[in-house]
């Protein structure tokens, strides 16, 4: 079962700001996220981030059924990313920073994060910096 939207940009329009194709739920500890089966990159959105444990972060993601019968489109070439991202939550402008020396990107406005998929792995380290930010203010 897909999580329910939680951000404004309507789930059957959302797609990778890198590929720019169509990007499928998933989730984390039962939270939900957003995946692209292309270059691997992941939309988190806040109200998820600020709902995982530390312990968390060490669990798979667990991609939906949707995701699992992805062919690449015969239109697809791969992307390089571009200077800035806009959110495929909200449809605003992402700016990238570092968190405990991972670059991720942030939305302005819905304080979504954008993790490129070669960085997956280093989602620990970004997620208690992530909520030490939010927590600040």
């Amino acid at each position: 079962m897909a999580p329910e939207p939680l951000a404004s940009t309507p789930a059957s329009k959302r797609q990778c700001p890198i590929c720019k194709i169509p990007f499928y739920p998933a989730t984390l500890a039962g939270l939900e996220l957003w995946h692209c089966a292309e270059c691997e990159g992941t939309a988190w959105p806040r109200p998820t981030l600020m709902k995982l444990r530390p312990d968390d972060a060490k669990l798979p993601v667990q991609r939906g059924e949707e995701e699992k019968g992805h062919k690449t489109p015969p239109y697809f070439t791969p992307r390089q990313k571009p200077p800035f991202l806009i959110c495929p939550l909200c449809g605003k402008r992402m700016k990238e920073t570092k968190l405990n020396g991972v670059g991720v990107d942030l939305c302005e406005k819905c304080d979504a994060m954008w993790l490129d998929g070669p960085k997956a792995g280093q989602f620990g380290a970004v997620l208690g910096r992530y909520k030490w930010m939010q927590m600040k203010g």
